[in-house]
């Protein structure tokens, strides 16, 4: 017996949903929210939703002369699910470990270079999902897109934070423990 949803999906494949409909869709509801957020009040709804259609026929249109539109726009979806999934679970395995990530992200308690790591990690993961699928192969040359290239940045990026440390640690023992000049420490001139 066949799967009914694997049936479903292969029937709106068929008939062009995900190559026609959904790109029409999709650009309609970001070019209508777009245009009504830039327009506020200076053009009546009905001429935004008119210049949506229009320019939604024509990504329609683009759509069935370029068929990599509808691959990519699956393949971003995927990605972005990949990426919620985990930014979701860091957000669960700091609140394991006692992290508040409004404290982590705005507050004083946290030293900056922290900060910058967390967002560090987060951008690298979104990179590598991103891709991960695939979606950049089509713009950027091949030896951008090797997972050779990644090893040696992933590699570099490890060694900065490394030398960061070290050099940070360096700096604090410096500030703690030397003295000042001469003259500071018998409190002459």
């Amino acid at each position: 017996m066949a799967d009914p949803f694997a049936t479903m999906v292969q029937n709106m494949q068929n008939m062009g949903f995900f190559q026609f409909l959904f790109p029409f869709l999709l650009s309609f509801a970001i070019l209508y929210g777009v245009l009504k957020w830039v327009f506020q009040g200076k053009i009546e709804a009905r001429v935004v939703a008119l210049i949506s259609v229009i320019l939604s026929f024509f990504v329609m249109l683009y759509s069935m002369s370029n068929p990599w539109l509808y691959t990519f726009i699956a393949s971003i979806s995927g990605a972005w699910l990949g990426m919620a999934t985990v930014l979701l679970f860091i957000v669960v395995l700091a609140a394991l470990a006692g992290i508040n990530l409004q404290d982590l992200m705005g507050g004083d308690k946290t030293p900056s270079w922290l900060k910058y790591i967390v967002i560090l990690v987060i951008l690298y993961v979104v990179l590598i999902v991103f891709l991960g699928t695939g979606s950049l192969s089509n713009f950027l040359p091949y030896w951008l897109t090797g997972s050779d290239l990644w090893t040696v940045v992933l590699v570099i990026v490890i060694l900065a934070v490394v030398f960061w440390f070290v050099g940070g640690e360096k700096k604090e023992e410096a500030a703690a423990g030397a003295p000042g000049p001469a003259h500071a420490r018998t409190g002459e001139k």
